[in-house]
């Protein structure tokens, strides 16, 4: 009991400092600003996607966070998940230090008051209250929404937008998805002071299908994973895959059109390419008519599916590959292009949406409704060496243009025209 009631005091105690002390920090922040004019932005950031296995929206915001975090720019951010975590708990892993701050309070194993109504009551009545002394100039949503709780973090909005999937193409949305959207992105685009467009397409269908304002958007393209950043040369061969294959990279589900794919390699396979598919992504939503494809498929025996890659092991992977099978119906950035121009790899992608922004020209473009297209287009990789080199080395060339540093100038610009600054340098970023 008296280790309880120790450990229990304790905790108490630095919440109760944590509380005292980001309200003196909020004042003097105050009267900083009102006597010696300093003028700093404080921005608060939802990083729950870090808490969760990284896809796109995930290491699009890692790669973001970790440039502003090398700037030196007069912004400083909090970064918000949980706040009070349950004993055993770990916090999210966060991508820098110097100017990022991620506050946690765990609570202790021997707590004297029972853990999960204490856990409850600390997230809905304390947490908000520290967040909102943090008095944030800006709160940004990297992934379409902020939370609800985090909200009204922040005097002004900011979020970034990747792809109109649900409003263009809503028979390609999850329902339960969809419905989530519906109901709660058209109220957060109402309130947003700024929103980020991750291409020019995304924007325009900003514009065209949500009724945006042009000049509350800014497009900032994204930036290449340093993992892929130092591919050059050969990679080292990975046992574990084919010695000859093309390659597709995504969750598999109906926007990807891997049926196209399926039915482009069976035809590639007909026309006598020997080597073997290799599908690399987690099964999404409403993939029935995707599994009886590949069950049906004639050369289903050279179908390889690999799940989850992590990031280290895919550059192996891209390197690899003849080519990249990348017939999207929508992307709103396509990072898969751009990892795999950066592996050496030459790619075969849509000729719509945001796909030719990123491959530019070094993409082999087709119209992703013809099988027939699609295998043609990788025909003409796999039967042309010299074209094959060509496109190998404008895509390296190309992919080395897209700059997470330049992507963050971008995006600081963005908090500090929504919190009200004068804006010096760029606050769009295009290749």
């Amino acid at each position: 009991m008296f280790e309880s009631i120790t450990s229990t005091t304790r905790f108490l105690g630095h919440v109760g400092r944590d509380l005292l002390g980001t309200f003196r920090a909020r004042v003097r922040r105050i009267y900083d600003w009102l006597v010696y004019g300093v003028d700093e932005v404080v921005v608060g950031v939802d990083v729950f996607p870090f808490a969760e296995t990284m896809t796109g929206v995930g290491w699009y915001e890692w790669n973001l966070l970790a440039a502003l975090d090398r700037r030196d720019d007069g912004l400083r951010y909090n970064l918000y998940a949980h706040t009070f975590l349950a004993p055993g708990e770990q916090p999210p892993p966060v991508p820098g230090v110097r100017k990022m701050r991620l506050r946690t309070h765990q609570i202790p194993d021997r707590n004297l008051l029972p853990i999960r109504p204490t856990l409850w009551l600390l997230r809905h009545l304390v947490e908000p209250v520290l967040c909102l002394l943090d008095g944030n100039d800006v709160i940004f949503a990297p992934n379409f929404m902020p939370p609800r709780r985090q909200r009204f973090f922040g005097r002004r909005m900011v979020v970034t937008v990747h792809d109109l999937a649900f409003a263009v193409m809503p028979e390609m949305v999850a329902p339960e998805t969809l419905a989530h959207l519906r109901s709660r992105f058209p109220k957060t685009l109402r309130r947003a002071d700024r929103i980020i467009a991750v291409s020019q397409a995304t924007a325009r269908d900003l514009v065209e299908f949500c009724d945006v304002d042009r000049s509350r958007i800014h497009t900032i393209h994204e930036g290449l994973d340093p993992h892929f950043a130092d591919v050059s040369g050969e990679s080292v061969p990975d046992a574990l895959l084919p010695e000859d294959y093309l390659l597709f990279v995504s969750t598999i589900e109906p926007r990807k059109n891997v049926i196209g794919v399926l039915r482009a390699f069976a035809l590639l396979a007909e026309w006598g390419y020997p080597g073997k598919l290799v599908i690399v992504g987690r099964w999404g939503w409403r993939t029935d008519r995707i599994r009886a494809e590949l069950e049906a498929s004639p050369v289903r025996d050279r179908v390889v599916h690999l799940d989850y890659v992590d990031r280290a092991r895919m550059t192996s992977v891209y390197s690899q590959a003849r080519a990249l099978l990348f017939p999207s119906w929508l992307e709103g950035f396509g990072l898969p292009i751009l990892e795999s121009m950066a592996c050496g790899t030459p790619v075969v992608t849509s000729g719509r949406s945001a796909m030719p922004e990123v491959a530019g020209p070094a993409g082999v473009y087709i119209d992703p409704e013809s099988a027939h297209g699609i295998a043609t287009g990788a025909a003409s990789l796999l039967e042309d060496a010299e074209h094959h080199t060509r496109l190998r080395v404008l895509g390296r060339e190309r992919a080395r243009r897209f700059s997470w540093d330049r992507a963050g100038e971008a995006t600081a610009g963005v908090f500090r025209r929504a919190a009200g600054r004068r804006v010096n340098g760029p606050d769009e970023y295009r290749v």
